[in-house]
């Protein structure tokens, strides 16, 4: 979306776009989650941020508030058009966005592309039902998963206990880095250290957080810093909690697997399917999808090469994609410590 090389994307999202000037309709959203909109848009049409912005001739810096462009009016109208259907058909939830049409591209398709493939034959009356019948109950699926990583109090040292890793980060570029991870209390510290170096790190808490560049320390409010962590926790491996009203909701193939997918809610804009391999119990894949005035925003996280670590299986493989493929990447761990000891002020910002 913009030439900047950064180790985490998630920075230059926030230090682009700090300052709101001539936001008309896509209002009280913090600097994160209009950055979101953003990637979003780019994702649906298949373009880039010059598509609607200009840049400031002198400075060359982009200039976000500038309306020289009609395709930035254009963007208005369709903004407009997709909030009035949401709430005038669907009762205010996302159900339309901008890729419903686009589909990623700049220009909705006007017919059908032909020729059509084969349409596959209906099903009898109640077949589908009659096979939803045989699906397992998802508590049982969820069981069947904590048994696999190592049982409850494996499950519950997953999800509560400090944790120290140690990985590659392999960008949607392909630019690889080291990687250190430090969670504990409910935060959360990433830092990575690229070839031009210096390090950078970012800290996400229950009641804000900050991030270091080469242009300084940056603060986040607690906003941001909530869907900061919701960002990075798309990296760690399920759990094994879920609410009690998920369901199995489809059965899928992945790479061969066959898999339960489970679908539940995490709050009330934030829903998650997850895929348990049918064989092994363990987690596959999972997609968050969050929404948003324009369209629902997912993320998809993919688990591979689960090995014991203090007695509970954990993924050493993990590839997360979004809408903004530079935060899009590849975790490769090397070292991942369960229960150690860390020091607090890891999670202190620099002076």
């Amino acid at each position: 979306m913009r030439k900047l090389v950064f180790a985490l994307a998630i920075l230059a999202a926030v230090s682009a776009r700090a300052e709101q000037k001539n936001v008309q309709l896509l209002t009280n959203l913090s600097d994160w989650q209009l950055g979101g909109v953003m990637d979003n848009f780019t994702a649906s049409l298949g373009v880039h941020c010059d598509f609607c912005h200009v840049r400031n001739e002198q400075t060359k810096a982009w200039d976000f508030p500038n309306d020289a462009k009609q395709e930035k009016k254009t963007a208005r109208e369709m903004i407009h058009l997709v909030l009035d259907v949401n709430e005038n058909n669907f009762h205010g939830h996302t159900v339309v966005g901008c890729y419903t049409c686009h589909l990623g591209k700049e220009s909705p398709s006007l017919a059908v592309a032909l020729p059509v493939p084969p349409i596959p034959p209906s099903k009898p009356e109640g077949a589908e039902e009659a096979e939803h019948k045989t699906y397992p109950a998802a508590k049982d699926v969820v069981a069947k998963y904590v048994t696999a990583i190592g049982g409850e109090e494996a499950a519950k040292k997953l999800a509560t206990s400090p944790m120290t890793a140690k990985a590659t980060r392999i960008g949607g570029n392909g630019q690889s880095m080291p990687l250190e991870v430090y969670r504990s209390g409910g935060s959360v510290m990433t830092r990575v250290t690229p070839a031009e170096g210096p390090a950078m790190a970012q800290m996400f808490g229950p009641e804000g957080g900050w991030m270091t560049s080469r242009q300084g320390v940056h603060t986040l409010s607690a906003a941001d810093a909530a869907l900061g962590m919701t960002a990075t926790r798309a990296y760690e491996p399920f759990s094994g909690s879920l609410s009690d009203k998920a369901r199995v909701v489809d059965k899928q193939t992945i790479d061969g697997h066959e898999t339960w997918v489970v679908g539940a809610a995490i709050n009330e804009h934030t829903r998650q399917r997850l895929y348990f391999d049918a064989t092994t119990g363990l987690v596959l894949r999972r997609v968050i999808t969050m929404d948003s005035p324009v369209g629902r925003i997912p993320t998809q996280t993919d688990f591979e090469d689960y090995r014991d670590v203090a007695g509970v299986k954990v993924p050493f493989t993990v590839r997360v994609a979004t809408v903004n493929g530079g935060q899009s990447g590849t975790r490769k761990y090397t070292s991942i410590e369960l229960g150690g000891t860390i020091d607090p002020t890891m999670f202190e910002a620099p002076k």
